[in-house]
């Protein structure tokens, strides 16, 4: 766009042996940068219901919704994950250099050869770029990852950060499940249940607040046009880059919609940015039965050795 200046990102690219390195880093800008985005690559749905028609998907009860997505995302490993921090300027951390910085961990779980797949899921990532072969050969164990990442500070009921997605019940299902190294819950209740323990009230997705907001609709890349905002690293389809996006396009939706500003705080068109907090697109629970810290069953986060505090 001519006459404004961007600033230069860079997405680090994480494997194995950088791990511990990447993750220091990631440390130090949470010290200072509250908000965090992430996006996951993944091998594709495999698992769908036979005799319901993929139009009618988006519209199934949020227990059937979220049986789908426990029984792809058990039988399925992950490729990417993508993630992005900034502080309350929206400033990525650039830690006293020119760029501004992103992540983009690449994990080696998944074998392109042997696991099950959506191979139309896999000729994508390949078009865009992801190496499988590199990814078995220098990836990082999801083990490894899960390790530091439970050590870094930015999880926990009680988390800091405001924890930001698009359409993001997959990605918190693959990231929960290597970080509880276990099964996903076997119900919606006791997956949200635990949502709140690792990532604390203030997670957001995109899609779920668009239902709000007049004249967004679509995937990412759709609605960040709609709002002015431009892809600055990388390609869709990449975690990183996705994940930029993703943290890129919630500040500007704050900016634009969410501008009200009363006793309950932010809110557009009479409804709270607070009543969006913790509410998944697809998994949305009823009012009779949304979380609260009353009713937070801690068990789960002990039994998966998580801490919630």
């Amino acid at each position: 766009m001519d006459g404004v200046s961007f600033p230069l990102i860079v997405v680090r690219q994480v494997w194995k042996h950088n791990l511990l390195k990447e993750f220091d880093l990631i440390r130090i800008a949470g010290m200072t940068h509250r908000m965090v985005a992430f996006d996951t690559e993944f091998p594709g749905v495999v698992f769908s219901p036979m005799n319901i028609d993929k139009r009618e998907l988006g519209k199934l009860p949020s227990f059937l919704n979220y049986n789908i997505i426990r029984d792809n995302v058990n039988a399925t490993n992950i490729i990417q994950l993508g993630l992005a921090l900034c502080d309350d300027k929206g400033s990525l951390p650039n830690f006293g250099t020119k760029y501004q910085y992103a992540w983009e961990f690449n994990f080696r779980d998944f074998n392109v050869y042997n696991d099950v797949q959506n191979q139309k899921s896999i000729d994508l990532l390949k078009s865009q770029g992801i190496n499988f072969d590199k990814n078995l050969k220098e990836g990082i164990d999801s083990a490894d990852f899960a390790a530091v990442m439970l050590k870094s500070g930015l999880l926990g009921n009680h988390s800091a950060f405001d924890w930001v997605t698009f359409h993001g019940a997959y990605d918190i299902a693959y990231l929960m499940k290597i970080l509880i190294r276990q099964p996903l819950p076997y119900d919606l209740m006791g997956f949200m249940t635990l949502v709140q323990c690792l990532f604390g009230k203030r997670l957001f997705d995109l899609k779920h607040m668009m239902k709000f907001c007049d004249g967004l609709y679509g995937g990412l890349e759709t609605v960040a046009n709609r709002l002015g905002v431009e892809r600055l690293a990388g390609k869709s389809h990449q975690a990183g880059s996705d994940t930029l996006l993703t943290l890129q396009t919630f500040r500007k939706l704050l900016d634009v919609y969410f501008k009200e500003k009363n006793d309950g705080g932010l809110g557009h068109n009479g409804h709270l940015l607070t009543e969006m907090q913790c509410v998944l697109h697809g998994l949305e629970l009823n009012n009779n039965h949304q979380l609260n810290n009353a009713s937070l069953n801690l068990s789960l986060c002990r039994q998966s050795h998580v801490l919630c505090n």
